[in-house]
Parts: structure tokens; C-alpha cells; sequence
């Protein structure tokens, strides 16, 4: 069973690289979705079509506190289905070596060969994120560990920053192919993981914090534009990330995501209760809630 891992930090593009993943599919395909906090969102916004199976592991990392969750994971899918493909998706704060790491074991046992780890950053903010030292080795192992990196959200940015973008990534990886996409459109290159078990590992301050809602309730739009406006001029502290999937004042249902001071909102086919959570460090938490209580 051929494993290709998705990974990138907070809102850089990977579910709708999974997506884009899917579309292209021979249907022989397993996905395994891990989202950092207590509510799993991404899954449901995934377009299943003929997919075998999809896992979702939340509330935790596949590559630390959920490692073994994501190896029986593994073991089940590989068992149960043995599909050509596993796509595994890793929250945005998971760190490609972790991963390897946990699957190193089994890997001969369960005939597993990782064909490529494919890392995606955001155009509009990595140069900002990796100058400010706030994610330390984080953003190295990802960056590292890569055989393709895309960079995403192209459209955001101009051709000289696309260029610093380029200058950067190569001080952390020299062999990695480079593609710079919009809406993480792109043709991934078919190859097998050419360095084996060899990865770089780095440890690094797991610190980040989450608010997780589930409710019945429905949400104003209104309310939640103003707390995106409200949250990307820092009134409560550091949120990097924030997405939901909500029932909407007027019956239907919507999409919001927010990416450290980006964000836009869509109608969404259907959703049997509100699901929002927000991701950052040190934020008001208390303040929050009683913000989105209305």
C-alpha cells in the first residue's frame, strides 16, 4: 500500500489538496484526517466519491499524542480494504518525522512504502511565520522532510516574494520539487520516497491552544464577520486559525475559514449541527465564547 502524506501548517491548503487528490482518483484510495482540538471539521468538507474508507483521528497529533491511534489506523485500513493508496492528512501542527517514525515499525509487516511527502505552505504568510521564530523547528521538520513542496496562494503575492519564497525554502531542502500553485491545482509528480527511512527529526514546544464549539444553534453571519474582523485586530490574543462548518440564521448552512488575518465564508450543502473551532497560542478563550454566545 502505496502512503502519500499531506502536511502544512495551519491554513495552508491541505484538505483541498486532499480534494483536489480525490477528484483524480482511481477509487482504490483510503484517507486517514487529523485535525488538532477536539472537533473534526475537515472530514466533512472532503468529497467522498469512491473512496474506500476515511478515518478521522481528532483531538490530539498523529505525531505525538495520537501516534498510536494513527498506526492501528494504519493496521485496519491496510487489513480491512488494502487499498492501492492511503492519503494520510496530519493536523497542521504535526510534523512530518512523527509520522514516519510511527509507521518505520510496521512498514515491512504491512507491505508499506511512503511514495512521497508532499508539503504545502502559505504564499501570503510563510515568509512573515518562519522570520518570526514563533514555530522554531515546527516549520523546519515540515519543511525538511518535504519531496514536494507547493507553494499556495500565489495569487496573493507578487513574483519577487514568490522568488524570496524560493531562496528560503532552499536553506531547509535542496532536493525537494517546487510548484507553485493557486488552490493547491497542481500535478503531483508519481515517485517513491527516494531517502527511505532517513528523516529529519526535530523536537520542538507543542504549545498551541484550541476553543472547540459544537452546538444545535444557528450563527449570524453578521456576528461571526465581526469576530474574524475583531480577531484579526488581535482583541483576543494570538489565533492563527480558525474554521467552521455552521447552521445559518436563515436555514442553510455555511463555511467559514480564517488564516491568520485572511478569511471568507461559503454556502455549504448541509450540516447536522454548528462545529467552529479557533487555534492559536495564549488567546482569551473565556472571551471568545461569550463573543460567539451573541
Amino acid at each position: 500500500m502505496k502512503i502519500k502524506i499531506i502536511s502544512g501548517f495551519l491554513g495552508a491548503g491541505k484538505t483541498t489538496c486532499v480534494k483536489n487528490v480525490l477528484k483524480k482518483a482511481d477509487g482504490d484510495m483510503a484517507v486517514i484526517v487529523n485535525e488538532f482540538g477536539d472537533i473534526g471539521i475537515d472530514a466533512e468538507t472532503l468529497t467522498r466519491g469512491d473512496v474506500v474508507d476515511m478515518v478521522e483521528l481528532p483531538s490530539g497529533c498523529i505525531c505525538c499524542t495520537l501516534k498510536n491511534d494513527l498506526v492501528s489506523a494504519v493496521k485496519e485500513i491496510k487489513t480491512k480494504f488494502n487499498p492501492k493508496r492511503l492519503i494520510i492528512e496530519p493536523s497542521g501542527l504535526a510534523v512530518p518525522s512523527g509520522i514516519l517514525e510511527g509507521l518505520e515499525p510496521i512498514k515491512e509487516e504491512y507491505g508499506l512504502e511512503v511514495e512521497a511527502i508532499v508539503g504545502i505552505i502559505d504564499a501570503d504568510s510563510f515568509l512573515a511565520n518562519i522570520h518570526s521564530g514563533l514555530f522554531g523547528d515546527f516549520y523546519t521538520d515540515q519543511l525538511a522532510n518535504s519531496d514536494i513542496i507547493m507553494i499556495n496562494k500565489v495569487d496573493l503575492v507578487n513574483e519577487r516574494t514568490i522568488k524570496a519564497i524560493e531562496e528560503e525554502l532552499r536553506k531547509y531542502n535542496s532536493h525537494a520539487v517546487l510548484l507553485t500553485t493557486v488552490n493547491c491545482e497542481a500535478e503531483i509528480p508519481e515517485f517513491i520516497r527516494e531517502h527511505g527511512s532517513d528523516y529529519v527529526h526535530l523536537h520542538f514546544d507543542h504549545d498551541f491552544d484550541s476553543l472547540a464549539i459544537t452546538s444545535d444553534k444557528a450563527f449570524d453571519h453578521t456576528l461571526l464577520e465581526e469576530v474574524m474582523e475583531e480577531m484579526k485586530a488581535g482583541k483576543y490574543g494570538d489565533i492563527y486559525r480558525a474554521k467552521g462548518i455552521y447552521k445559518t440564521s436563515g436555514g442553510g448552512c455555511e463555511k467559514m475559514d480564517y488564516v491568520q488575518g485572511n478569511y471568507d465564508f461559503a454556502e455549504f450543502p448541509e450540516c447536522k449541527e454548528s462545529k467552529l473551532i479557533f487555534i492559536g497560542k495564549d488567546f482569551d478563550r473565556k472571551a471568545l465564547e461569550k463573543r460567539l454566545e451573541g
